[in-house]
């Protein structure tokens, strides 16, 4: 059963977040304007905060003593927004749990930095830390926006013959801006954030004048081939739900070791909300244990988690029918 606080704060975010925008300036703004809200997210106990540059990018390291690997995590925020203090108590357990170092970029933004400023950030960050972290497993997450960029990142390290990292995960990414995602009217009402009319705004605010089939902008189009092991999450209820489904399919079909993550009755990107959503902290150990398990020992099979309330696809006959 969902939880009170989950259901507080769906009922929360549909009367301050969703709506519809008549211009894509008044999106930008009001987006900014919710994302910028001091959201008390303090940071984890024993894990480390300092400002620093990779590969000419500005962010944060979140670290512990003597970690033993390194994880980079792409924020969201639908490629214009995004705080990078919203991510310290998620991304510090995560330093804690898995004795990690994780930086948050914070990549450059649209409309100011359309397509592809963010996708070249992202990658010259992975591409420094494959140079100098590659002693150590190698980690590449992110959500939402940040998911999609996981993606195209990968898709670029495969192109440059850079090295993948041990795993990847993906928290309610957007993997396709074509107008031909079902879940957009699906789920136009259930989804507590999103209007189905911002997605039509996006793509003029993010990527003007582009091809939407371009895998660095919708990777549901990309060949995951030679990827590495990908954790996908998702609530059965957002807007984005067949962008997930569809990061599964291409898994799939590329023979790629996938596990999926799926919640009914939850906001989207529930994952980040660790302090405040009993759902969240109930999941968390599933994204610790799926890195653990990729970077300890090497593995080809998928993890199957099942348990009441969390859908697992495990077929590429159930998810095509899912999406």
């Amino acid at each position: 059963m969902t939880s009170l606080t989950a259901r507080v704060l769906k009922t929360v975010l549909k009367s301050q977040m969703k709506k519809e925008f008549p211009t894509s300036e008044a999106f930008v703004k009001h987006l900014r304007k919710i994302m910028d809200l001091p959201l008390s997210f303090p940071l984890t106990s024993g894990v480390n905060k300092r400002e620093a540059t990779v590969a000419g990018v500005p962010g944060e390291w979140l670290e512990v003593d003597d970690p033993v690997m390194t994880i980079v995590f792409f924020h969201g925020g639908a490629f214009i927004g995004g705080r990078l203090a919203t991510y310290h108590s998620f991304c510090g357990q995560w330093a804690k749990r898995l004795n990690a170092r994780i930086f948050l970029p914070d990549y450059r933004l649209a409309p100011e930095h359309p397509f592809p400023a963010a996708v070249d950030d992202c990658f010259n960050v992975y591409e420094d830390i494959q140079k100098n972290y590659s002693n150590q497993p190698i980690v590449v997450a992110g959500d939402s926006a940040g998911g999609n960029l996981t993606l195209v990142t990968l898709l670029q390290a495969k192109e440059n013959n850079i090295p993948m990292p041990n795993c990847a995960l993906t928290l309610s990414p957007g993997t396709d801006l074509t107008e031909n995602v079902y879940s957009r009217q699906a789920n136009a009402e259930s989804d507590a954030m999103f209007d189905g009319s911002v997605f039509a705004l996006l793509k003029g605010i993010y990527c003007p004048d582009e091809e939407l089939t371009n895998p660095y902008i919708s990777p549901a189009f990309g060949d995951f081939s030679g990827f590495p092991p990908l954790c996908v999450s998702v609530s059965d209820q957002e807007a984005l739900r067949d962008d997930a489904h569809k990061a599964v399919h291409n898994a799939q079909i590329a023979n790629v070791p996938v596990q999926l993550i799926s919640r009914d009755d939850m906001p989207h990107d529930w994952p980040i909300l660790y302090p405040m959503l009993p759902e969240a902290r109930q999941d968390l150990p599933l994204f610790i244990e799926f890195i653990k398990e990729h970077t300890t020992s090497v593995t080809s099979v998928a993890r199957e988690y099942k348990e009441p309330n969390k859908k697992e696809v495990t077929s590429e006959k159930n998810i095509l029918e899912a999406v």
